[in-house]
């Protein structure tokens, strides 16, 4: 959240700094009942030059604006340098004594007992495509998403593959359906790897309008990937980051 706004204020002192160009230096000063533009020292009457005087009064704010700016971007540079990354695993491995003895799944949401038990069930839908296996030994219908897979494997999250669920009455079968330990979160993921066969994209955007129907909103509660998405181990880290261990901050529309 600090790093957005950063950005966006970043992304305002340039647009002050690029107006600021066109308008002509100096300030504005009053004697009398005349006004002046005041340049190196120099004075330039301005009284009737109602043009002029706009600008000077423009050039007035844009300076404040940019000292603005130019202080928040101080502030939130030197905390952001100074805040280390908090990680529930890290938060955890920093516990001493008694609790440093504890094992980490006595530090999981109250949800995941029920979780770990479940996920131990085979899935039997069309169980002879099952040809790939994650590093885990998770049987799997595709290289795309045994990558998938194999990524949260490594970042220690727990999913079902292609699991039974049941929705406001209705089952659905999402390719990845993955909890957060600490936080009890599920998030759903759905992987779109065919999109060259034909009536693929037509199922897909079925698929896409049931999920919103049921009130899965995308990359908030359901991932939605393609092909050179799985191909990108960067992109898969940062939606594993960023929305089901929610470390970062909400993606926004240039990272999607």
């Amino acid at each position: 959240m600090v790093r957005k706004l950063v950005n966006m204020y970043y992304k305002k002192l340039g647009e002050v700094t690029k107006e600021l160009e066109s308008i002509p230096t100096g300030r504005l000063i009053k004697r009398g009942s005349f006004f002046s533009q005041v340049i190196d020292g120099k004075k330039i009457g301005v009284t009737k030059n109602e043009k002029r005087l706009r600008q000077l009064c423009r050039r007035k704010y844009l300076l404040f604006r940019e000292k603005v700016l130019k202080k928040n971007i101080s502030i939130l540079e030197s905390a952001l340098a100074s805040v280390h990354e908090v990680t529930d695993e890290n938060v955890i491995g920093s516990f001493t004594g008694a609790y440093s003895e504890m094992p980490i799944e006595y530090f999981y949401h109250p949800v995941m007992e029920k979780w770990l038990v479940e996920s131990q069930k085979e899935n039997l839908y069309r169980k002879e495509e099952l040809t790939c296996k994650s590093n885990n030994g998770i049987k799997l219908r595709s290289k795309s998403e045994g990558f998938i897979a194999n990524l949260l494997e490594f970042y220690n999250l727990f999913y079902w593959y292609e699991a039974k669920l049941n929705v406001k009455g209705e089952t659905i079968y999402p390719d990845f359906a993955i909890i957060n330990p600490y936080t009890g979160k599920l998030i759903l993921w759905e992987h779109f790897g065919a999109l060259h066969l034909a009536g693929y994209a037509e199922k897909m955007v079925e698929k896409m309008d049931r999920y919103l129907r049921l009130g899965y909103v995308p990359f908030e509660t359901i991932i939605y990937t393609f092909e050179p998405d799985a191909l990108n181990p960067d992109r898969l880290r940062y939606l594993i980051e960023n929305i089901v261990l929610n470390r970062g901050n909400k993606l926004s529309e240039d990272s999607l």
